[in-house]
C-alpha cells in the first residue's frame, strides 16, 4: 500500500464545484430576494404618498 498524496482526489473537486455552485445560487436567490424586497417597499411607499395626498 503506497500512499498516493501527489493525485487529487476527483471527490473532492466534485464535492468543492456542487459547493460553488451551491454558493452562486444562494447568492443569485439573496440578489433576488433583496430586489424583490425593494421593489415591494417601493410600491407601498407610492402606494402611501397617494393616499396620503387624497
Amino acid at each position: 500500500m503506497s500512499h498516493r498524496t501527489h493525485r487529487p482526489a476527483p471527490k473532492w473537486r466534485r464535492a468543492r464545484h456542487r459547493l460553488v455552485e451551491g454558493l452562486g445560487q444562494a447568492a443569485l436567490y439573496a440578489a433576488s430576494a433583496t430586489l424583490a424586497g425593494g421593489l415591494v417597499r417601493e410600491l407601498l411607499h407610492l402606494v402611501h404618498m397617494s393616499v396620503s395626498s387624497c
